[in-house]
């Protein structure tokens, strides 16, 4: 019985000082806890005693403080992507603004020429349009964006789609000196897409070409396994590796052609990404050397 009694003793005291260490271990937890949240500290929970459970529960809490920091970084990005975007739509909307008040005061005047007249009338009504093409440029992409819209997918004849956008953009092509390079293959090549998409897609990678080409501008399609990639590749000597990273996100522009091409919104590229995401496609930019490509890829129909 007696050493019944000093076992149980034993067993006891054992069982009461490992329930301290627990509880102390709970409250030093509790305590980081603290300190992380009143923003006193940024690392994570420690813990000393050697407990699986304790430890499960630190492991499970640093999970959180993880998740937690990760989402304080995205926000923090997508406030600063945001602060950027209204930046962005503010210059692009007051440029034509600006161009367009200056001359209705000017007409309003009434020193100007008959002659004058009509010339800034027609300017005013080139930059109104320009602000009309900003303003549809951002709903459209508003539009595309969001998660209800979805497109109507079929079969796509990407020869006939790309030939015919290459065509429509002869008069841009000649009056920026550009001669590119087309290369089609024999065969015809069907992907699943959506027509009035892709057209768009190819049209905005067009546009860009015009808009910041150097020369050397060539158009390829061809097929590649069970997918058809269109390459798109012109001479950029102006644009480096770390802004060819950011050309798909929204707003983003190069400063060269900001201050010099007011119908530019950057808004473009964007576009073509969310589309060819609503597609289930891809499309890439990538610069080696001077020439920058961009890869559209779908996946080949099968009837």
């Amino acid at each position: 019985m007696v050493y019944a009694l000093v076992f149980s003793i034993i067993i006891g005291i054992i069982i009461f000082l490992r329930l301290l260490f627990i509880k102390k271990s709970i409250k030093n937890i509790k305590y980081q806890l603290e300190d992380y949240n009143n923003f006193r500290t940024a690392k994570k929970i420690d813990i000393s005693l050697s407990s699986r459970d304790i430890e499960e529960l630190a492991c499970t809490i640093n999970k959180h403080i993880e998740i937690s920091r990760q989402a304080q970084v995205k926000q923090r990005k997508a406030e600063d992507e945001l602060k950027k975007a209204i930046a962005n739509i503010s210059h692009d909307l007051r440029t034509p603004l600006t161009s367009i008040i200056g001359y209705v005061q000017m007409l309003k005047s009434k020193k100007v020429s008959v002659e004058k007249q009509d010339e800034y009338l027609d300017i005013v009504e080139k930059r109104a349009k320009v602000l009309q093409g900003l303003l549809n440029e951002f709903f459209q992409l508003s539009v595309i964006e969001s998660p209800e819209y979805e497109l109507e997918l079929g079969y796509v004849n990407l020869n006939n789609v790309l030939c015919d956008v290459i065509t429509s953009f002869y008069e841009s092509f000649n009056a920026a000196n550009i001669v590119p390079e087309i290369t089609l293959p024999e065969n015809k090549i069907s992907v699943i897409g959506n027509v009035s998409a892709v057209r768009r897609v190819i049209e905005n990678l067009l546009v860009n070409v015009v808009k910041h080409s150097e020369g050397g501008v060539s158009i390829e399609l061809k097929k590649e396994d069970n997918k058809a990639n269109i390459c798109i590749t012109n001479l950029v000597k102006s644009l480096n590796s770390s802004e060819v990273e950011l050309l798909f996100n929204k707003f983003y522009t190069v400063d060269e052609s900001r201050t010099n091409k007011n119908s530019n919104t950057g808004l473009g590229l964007s576009i073509a990404k969310s589309l060819m995401d609503k597609m289930g496609g891809e499309i890439s930019a990538e610069l080696i050397g001077d020439r920058l490509t961009f890869k559209c890829v779908w996946k080949i129909a099968i009837k």
